[in-house]
């Protein structure tokens, strides 16, 4: 059984980083492809309210303006999908699928009128939702991530400031919000290891019998007892007294 849980796990890691090397490979192979090609990469960026360039939604996340600004995403991308993969995997790709177009969707529509690049949003949609989920599922392993996450990205928190006019914060503030609301939707999709042991009496009502100790057994203070341990004692004398009169009579 040991060895069967531990198969398991090893292969679920395997999976997890298979997926999140994958993305992280595509982004850098997207990169090195409009190096080389002669098409711009911002007509594949998502340009908002532009009919003609609605396509951004699903490609602008991929495409990124620099070598630094790749590799300032490529890490927390690696870490947010295989935390993902890897301990939400039935949802895994619903998860990935949603926060990918639901950003997409809200940057075209209510971001400023600017070429938006890069995978932060879906950066910060990834930590939203482990975050959440720790908030929503309230088990020990999603409180347990929820918290890994808060420690290691607390410092996103001011990429939702509009600080920078070259940074698209709306990528991130939408990425987050996107990220929550997916937690909240996938909330009851339980994975094997989140499902609660059903005891047969749980639900159930239990008559005294079924107590070890009296139902107010830290209730009484020991002078109490020891009182009512002496009025028991003088009516169990009683009664004795009683039945050997009785025996007498007869």
């Amino acid at each position: 059984m040991l060895e069967l849980d531990i198969t398991e796990q090893r292969q679920k890691l395997i999976y997890s980083l298979k997926v999140a090397l994958g993305v992280c490979f595509f982004c850098i192979f997207v990169h090195i492809f409009f190096l080389i090609s002669p098409y711009p990469n911002y007509y594949f960026s998502i340009f908002p309210r532009t009919i003609n360039q609605w396509y951004g939604i699903f490609t602008g996340h991929y495409i990124h303006g620099s070598w630094v600004h790749l590799f300032s995403n490529i890490p927390p991308l690696l870490v947010t999908i295989g935390m993902i993969f890897f301990f939400y995997r039935s949802i895994g790709w619903a998860v990935y699928s949603m926060i990918w177009i639901l950003t997409g969707f809200a940057v075209f529509m209510f971001a400023r009128q600017y070429s938006h690049v890069g995978a932060s949003g879906l950066v910060y949609g990834f930590i939203s939702f482990i975050f959440f989920s720790g908030i929503f599922r309230r088990n020990v392993k999603s409180i347990a991530l929820m918290v890994i996450v808060a420690i290691m990205y607390s410092g996103y928190s001011a990429g939702f400031l509009p600080s920078d006019a070259k940074i698209s914060w709306e990528s991130h503030l939408f990425g987050a919000i996107a990220g929550a609301w997916t937690a909240f939707i996938f909330r009851n999709y339980r994975e094997n290891d989140e499902i609660e042991e059903k005891f047969e009496w749980k639900g159930q009502d239990r008559t005294p019998k079924d107590f070890f100790l009296p139902r107010d057994a830290f209730q009484k203070t020991k002078l109490e007892r020891i009182e009512e341990a002496r009025l028991l004692e003088e009516e169990f004398k009683k009664k004795e007294e009683d039945n050997s009169n009785w025996t007498f009579f007869q």
